[in-house]
């Protein structure tokens, strides 16, 4: 029997839809699978993974570089205060590490800084040339602001324009964020429904500070005082007394409202570990240049050596969907996977 053009057509143009409306909620879980001592596990396919979604069990596709898996969309934001200024030498030395081990020709890299704002350097590119001179650009700002979540909010957003890649966030930033108006909860679940893995290589302002011939220092006064003669260093020039005491140098005095401010912030909740713990990523510290490299190869075995796990959700009800991933073939492994998604 001859089926008319315009049935044909209406059946193809339903099956597009149903393609397109299975594409878009489906749920793409990069995942890392390590043994006991931490070492990556490969060779593993479908029938060694169980995902469940609201506890109820999914069918679901395995993909690894072997089989092909989606190019990475990858968004590096780094910390730009003025404390950070020993880091900032040691992130341009190793600039040219990031598009061919990380991104390679099919994905792309972008950069943004942060201080007291947050500065876009770099659109997603594969250009590893302009994104050495982007690395180039990056200048302190302000001594002690650094607003991570406004920046990885910012980076989410611009990963979102790649929806057929794999999206990654990588902070090269202290453990904590220092000013933002952004909101943690707010930022961990935009990372969450935006399938944004984020990483962290992390470090400790004072101990690099110490790791660099690069002087970190607090902005000078616009208008310096006139230096006055006074051998004595007293208030008055008079020799010094029990009445009339040396003056401590401003270099030498302790800062006590400085001090007790850092040490409020210390005990603070740590916001790298909060994002990279909620999207399924992972904390690299470092404090010298062979740490922060040796951290960005630790970043290159495990993106390319990942299981992308994805799945059509049988129950695609709205809210917070928590996920279950879990590794059925003998022996004991660590399954590394973000614990949930949104679904509007």
């Amino acid at each position: 029997m001859k089926v008319p053009v315009l049935a044909l057509l209406a059946v193809s143009l339903a099956a597009q839809d149903a393609r397109f409306d299975a594409r878009s909620r489906l749920v793409v879980l990069p995942t890392t699978v390590t043994d006991a001592q931490g070492r990556l596990i490969d060779g593993l396919d479908v029938p060694d993974f169980v995902v469940l979604d609201n506890g109820r069990p999914q069918k679901l596709t395995v993909d690894t570089i072997g089989t092909g898996v989606a190019p990475i969309a990858l968004a590096i934001a780094v910390q730009s205060s003025g404390m950070s200024a020993a880091v900032l030498e040691k992130v341009q030395k190793a600039a040219g590490m990031f598009q061919p081990l990380i991104t390679g020709e099919r994905g792309c890299a972008a950069l943004l800084s942060f201080s007291e704002h947050v500065s876009w350097l770099q659109d997603c590119t594969s250009d590893s040339a302009a994104l050495t001179r982007a690395f180039g650009q990056l200048r302190v700002g302000e001594y002690a602001r650094a607003r991570m979540l406004d920046g990885a909010t910012a980076a989410i957003a611009h990963l979102t324009k790649y929806p057929n890649s794999r999206r990654v966030l990588l902070l090269i930033s202290e453990s904590r964020d220092r000013g933002s108006e952004s909101d943690l909860a707010e930022v961990t679940s935009s990372a969450q429904t935006a399938a944004v893995t984020v990483y962290a290589a992390t470090y400790s302002a004072l101990k690099t500070g110490f790791t660099s011939r690069t002087q970190v220092r607090q902005q000078e006064p616009k208008t310096p005082r006139p230096i006055i003669p006074n051998p004595n260093r007293t208030w008055n020039g008079a020799p010094p007394s029990p009445h009339n005491p040396v003056i401590t140098a401003p270099e030498d005095r302790l800062d006590v409202l400085a001090g007790i401010t850092e040490l409020m912030r210390l005990r603070q909740i740590e916001t790298t570990q909060v994002l990279t713990g909620g999207s399924g990523g992972r904390t690299f510290p470092f404090t010298r240049q062979q740490g922060l490299e040796g951290a960005i190869e630790k970043l290159v075995a495990e993106l390319h050596s990942q299981y992308v796990l994805s799945f059509v959700p049988e129950a695609s009800a709205s809210g917070y969907h928590t996920l279950d991933v879990r590794v059925v073939r003998s022996g004991e492994f660590r399954v590394r996977v973000r614990p949930g998604y949104w679904r509007d």
